[in-house]
């Protein structure tokens, strides 16, 4: 949120001002920040924006003299975490006369901050992208950590051929997601040289691009090295990198950053152990027992710590209990307990009711198969969640709307 500005939202200059410097309540990417000085016959003159070095949150702009008269102060900018906010103000200069500049808004592209369609002011489709950029990379993080930890000698035609399409489509997505992140935070919502290296420049555009590169490098390992440890080495690195962006880049990182990555981390492990399971499926039933035994264990230990993390997360990001069922963020996270909870109920079926039923006589693992296929259906709805949770503004940062400044420093 923009929390203070100078000069203040209505105030009244004696003179006009030299700069123009806002501040907000999150650390600010400087080189995607734009500020818009509209007069009131329409003339905009686009100020030239830099950060301010005392204050990671505030960014300024040298202003031309400006005669006596209404302006409007339009601004667009993009916090740490990657999220676009935008928003004006009204300031005169000389005195208080006539009626104030118009809202040039340029088809509502500078206030309307969100690219495309929104689900609760999010913008879907890069929430989605990142959704399905994330679940892939944490499947293939999570197979290439049983084919690299195998108990035994590992299906190795039926791991290549799940692990293969995974480290070719993991790089895709997040190049796929990067391209719609860079747009959405443009204010022209346009792909040109300019927003693309002013997105690059970022602290957050650096770290997509570092982790585009980890999964091109895990894609190398599997397809020409055809070293599974590497490649997870590789995968598991861009999913750490995944920690230092969203909302836990702005929001408390010392304690949010650390907890996404391992929520991420988990989550792979957990996902990675079920599609092992489908891999395995046409093994030798007391084969398959054998690997149903070793990823129950290593879903149940992900799952406490995707539990673990998940709260940490919530309390980092919640300022109380009641932004649960008073916020669009907070139903999000129910809906992702709820999944949470529906897949530790899937693990426990499987671990007391189904895989005690290979042990028998002509046991088959169709039973556990169809299970597996079930939970995995429900994993994908819970980290589609998770992608448009990374883009819902919290219920401490409603920068779903513009917000003007109401005093100065």
């Amino acid at each position: 949120m923009l929390v203070s500005s100078e000069p203040a939202a209505e105030s009244v200059l004696a003179a006009s001002p030299t700069r123009v410097r806002l501040v907000f309540s999150e650390e600010i990417e400087p080189s995607l920040a734009h500020i818009d000085v509209v007069a009131s016959d329409g003339r905009v003159d686009r100020l030239h924006v830099a950060g301010d070095p005392r204050d990671v949150d505030a960014v300024i702009g040298a202003v031309h003299p400006l005669s006596p008269g209404g302006y409007r102060i339009v601004w667009h900018v993009v916090s740490a975490d990657g999220h676009p906010v935008g928003g004006s103000f009204v300031f005169w200069v000389g005195a208080r006369a006539g009626s104030p500049p118009p809202d040039v808004t340029d088809d509502e592209r500078t206030l309307n901050t969100a690219w495309g369609p929104t689900v609760a002011a999010a913008p879907l489709l890069p929430a989605l992208l990142r959704g399905v950029a994330i679940g892939v990379t944490m499947a293939l993080a999570g197979v290439l950590f049983f084919m690299a930890f195998a108990a035994s000698e590992p299906p190795s035609a039926a791991g290549d051929r799940l692990v293969r399409p995974l480290a070719v489509a993991a790089p895709l997505l997040l190049a796929l997601h990067a391209l719609a992140w860079c747009v959405n935070a443009a204010p022209e919502h346009r792909l040109t040289t300019d927003s693309i290296a002013s997105a690059i420049g970022s602290t957050v555009g650096r770290i997509e691009l570092w982790r585009l590169g980890l999964a091109f490098l895990a894609l190398w390992a599997v397809w020409l090295v055809r070293r599974p440890w590497l490649a997870l080495l590789f995968a598991a690195g861009a999913l750490a990198l995944s920690g230092a962006t969203g909302h836990s880049a702005a929001i408390t990182p010392l304690v949010a950053m650390p907890a996404r990555a391992l929520h991420l981390l988990a989550a792979s492990a957990w996902i990675g152990g079920l599609l092992w399971l489908l891999a395995c499926r046409a093994l030798a039933i007391e084969r398959f027992a054998r690997e149903a035994v070793r990823v129950s264990g290593v879903a149940l230990w992900a799952s406490l710590i995707v539990a673990a993390s998940g709260i940490a997360m919530a309390a980092v990001f919640l300022t109380s209990p009641w932004d649960l069922v008073h916020s669009a963020y907070g139903a999000l996270v129910i809906a992702k307990v709820l999944g949470l909870l529906a897949l530790m109920a899937f693990g426990g079926y499987h671990r007391f009711r189904v895989m005690p039923a290979l042990a028998r006589e002509n046991a088959t693992p169709s039973r556990m198969v169809m299970t597996v296929r079930r939970e995995l259906a429900t994993m994908v709805v819970v980290i589609l969640l998770g992608g448009l949770l990374a883009y819902v503004p919290p219920a401490r940062s409603p920068a779903s709307s513009p917000v003007a400044a109401s005093s100065s420093e």
